[in-house]
C-alpha cells in the first residue's frame, strides 16, 4: 500500500514571521508602542488561527489513516540486529 502524505501545513509569510519576532523581542524589552502592541496582537491571533487549522488538518489526516487499521490489529515492535556488510 502506498503511504499517504500528511497535509501541507500553513504558516505565516516570512515577512510576517520576522515582524512578529521583532515585535515580540521589543515587547520583552518593554519598548513597544501602543500601535506595535496592537499589530503584535493581530499577528499572534493570525498565527494562533493557523495553528488551530493545522491541528484540525492533522487530526483529520490521522483519523483517515487509523481508520484503515483492522480493528483487531496489534501494534508490534521489531528489533533488528545490524549485520556488517563485506565489500
Amino acid at each position: 500500500m502506498k503511504p499517504r502524505i500528511p497535509p501541507k501545513l500553513k504558516k505565516l509569510s516570512a515577512s510576517k514571521q520576522m515582524r512578529m519576532d521583532n515585535l515580540l523581542e521589543r515587547n520583552r524589552e518593554g519598548r513597544t508602542t501602543s500601535t506595535e502592541k496592537a499589530q503584535l496582537k493581530e499577528i499572534v491571533a493570525e498565527a494562533e488561527q493557523l495553528m488551530v487549522e493545522n491541528a484540525k488538518r492533522l487530526a483529520a489526516f490521522h483519523k483517515r489513516e487509523t481508520a484503515k487499521v483492522p480493528s483487531r490489529a496489534i501494534p508490534v515492535t521489531v528489533w533488528l540486529k545490524p549485520e556488517p556488510v563485506e565489500r
